[in-house]
């Protein structure tokens, strides 16, 4: 029997996003008969922290220069002088293929595979227009997309040659939802007929978090005070500022509380009456699916990714983007409606199940990794 071929899964090392989440589930799931994951990240940071939690031991990768999707000519160079390093990397460690999941690691590592006769993966997973991407993907051997939203945005030549592969999911174990709901408002001190509708993302502009307490004043401006708004992500300045300003403004400070990054989300999502996501340009919203996977209603903005996420009257309601009211009235609908919220909550927690799980997602990637190895 051949050796198990190994797959390297690169990484700056100074994040934790989706796609890292995604791309450590996949490597998580392969089967170690056929194929290792061997992991790398060149700094030392909050991934850190991450890889020891899934008990994953990373090898530290060469400090070289990153390029993005600026001026060419101005970044080559300085690229180019590491990347005799990271071939050096590659046959230390006897790489077989090279899955990048960043524009920073795509590029460098790319040309690194290119150099050393490596097939290499280049997984996008966020909505790019920049042309010189159709020039960086035409050696990679596989273009991935992880929505259809996120491959339409790619330049021509790109868009061509790329596959869309939805992000995996682990399914969890069905919730008790009335007892996590229960829970949460103890935890959070509200009263027990309280009504908890979350945000869950960073606070990043796209994300649009002061939005989302436009949405909170609408509802509150229509005498819901039986509802409590909580969001939960990380927060840097100057978004933070920002959004203390806005709840501060709209007179909600006691209606809406920013608490930042939780983890588990696992009790937090079980436990709200609804999530918003008023996110614009996502090519695929994590939160959505764990919502759908928990049987938690969603409300999300009718834009980029998120249609193939919720079937608008189905397994979700969509909202106008950038239209409180919208949003507000599509909650309130949902609110006061349990046994239509109950019919898209079943549907979509099924169709999440179906469409989004790690075994799918795995067995797909597997084929790809047969084809190349």
């Amino acid at each position: 029997m051949s050796s198990p071929k190994r797959i390297l899964f690169p990484y700056v090392g100074d994040s934790v996003g989706g796609s890292h989440i995604s791309s450590l589930t996949l490597a998580q799931g392969l089967p170690p008969a056929r194929y290792v994951p061997v992991v790398a990240q060149h700094d030392d940071g909050p991934l850190s922290q991450y890889l020891s939690e899934l008990d994953f031991s990373a090898a530290f990768a060469p400090k070289v220069t990153f390029l993005n999707t600026g001026p060419y000519r101005k970044q080559f160079l300085k690229a180019w002088v590491g990347v005799p390093k990271l071939v050096r990397f590659l046959r230390e460690h006897r790489i077989d293929i090279v899955h990048t999941h960043d524009i920073r690691m795509h590029i460098i590592w790319g040309m690194a595979a290119k150099r050393a006769g490596i097939p290499h993966i280049w997984h996008q997973r966020t909505p790019t227009t920049a042309k010189r991407l159709d020039k960086y993907t035409a050696h990679a051997a596989k273009v991935l997309a992880v929505s259809e939203y996120c491959r339409s945005k790619f330049p021509p030549a790109m868009q061509r040659r790329a596959r869309v592969l939805f992000n995996p999911f682990d399914i969890p174990e069905p919730a008790n939802r009335p007892a996590a709901q229960a829970n949460l408002l103890a935890r959070l001190g509200f009263a027990p007929k309280t009504k908890v509708i979350g945000f869950i993302a960073n606070l990043d502009t796209r994300k649009r978090p002061l939005l989302f307490v436009e949405i909170a004043k609408a509802l509150v401006s229509q005498g819901r005070n039986d509802l409590r708004f909580i969001m939960l992500g990380e927060a840097r300045a100057p978004h933070i500022d920002d959004l203390n300003s806005a709840i501060q403004s709209a007179g909600l400070a006691d209606v809406v509380q920013h608490i930042g990054p939780q983890y588990p989300i696992a009790p937090w999502m079980a436990g709200l009456d609804l999530l918003i996501a008023p996110a614009v340009h996502e090519a695929l919203g994590r939160t959505m699916i764990e919502a759908q996977l928990f049987a938690t209603p969603v409300v999300a903005s009718n834009a980029g990714g998120n249609p193939e996420i919720i079937l608008d009257g189905q397994t979700g309601l969509l909202a106008t983007p950038d239209a409180p009211q919208a949003f507000a009235d599509a909650a309130i609908r949902l609110l006061d409606d349990p046994h239509f919220t109950h019919t898209l909550t079943s549907a979509g927690k099924v169709r999440a199940e179906q469409t989004f799980s790690a075994e799918r997602h795995i067995a797909a990637m597997l084929e790809i990794y047969d084809s190349l190895a």
